[in-house]
């Protein structure tokens, strides 16, 4: 009778803990010199952790390559944007990463199949001190967030509405931004995507 009871509670233990959520919290906070990232990783309401990190200051270099975009606004004009060499390398290393690692794009596809996003806000800021380039660069930025956000909240289960915001700012030179994201994923469907990720091996 004891092992039965012993047995059973073992098994609704492994079901409940399958069944379980780990919830992360994301924030990047990039406010002039301040560049910061926070992950709060929480489970089962009591176990919490939490890493704090200083980002290194990614556009400090401005030599490179340049995106040229024409504008017409009164005349046609060229406005250059610079590619700095983190960006660049940066690029690299994400190339490189998908080489040896994209056999297990499938295991993750999963994943963020049946990842809940319930909080998803995106804000920024950005003057480039001339009016024209400050409303090109807003009109770009809104264009890629909302192409980044719909593929997001297409692949993924969003309980809730992302909110987006991009403020133009046209008396000073500023590029500040702020992303706060608080998602779930169910431990269950994590050790699926992690023997998935072993089985493509």
């Amino acid at each position: 009778m004891t092992a039965a009871l012993v047995i059973t509670a073992t098994v609704l233990a492994l079901v409940l803990v399958f069944l379980s959520s780990v919830t992360v919290h994301f924030r990047l906070l990039r406010r002039g010199e301040d560049d910061r990232i926070t992950f709060t990783v929480a489970w089962l309401k009591y176990l919490r952790y939490s890493v704090d990190v200083p980002l290194v200051d990614l556009l400090v270099r401005t030599t490179g390559p340049e995106i040229r975009l024409k504008t017409a606004f009164g005349r046609p004009e060229t406005v250059s944007f610079n590619i700095p060499q983190e960006i660049r390398a940066s690029v690299s290393f994400l190339l490189e990463f998908y080489r040896r690692y994209g056999r297990y794009a499938f295991a993750l596809w999963y994943l963020a199949g049946r990842t809940r996003i319930r909080r998803f806000r995106w804000y920024s800021e950005i003057g480039l001190g001339e009016a024209h380039r400050t409303g090109l660069a807003t009109g770009i930025a809104w264009a890629l967030k909302s192409s980044l956000v719909t593929g997001l909240f297409a692949h993924t289960v969003p309980l809730s509405k992302p909110d987006l915001a991009v403020r133009p700012n046209y008396q000073e030179h500023r590029l500040n931004t702020f992303l706060d994201c608080i998602f779930q994923i169910r431990v269950g469907d994590f050790m699926v995507a992690v023997l998935k990720a072993i089985w493509a091996r």
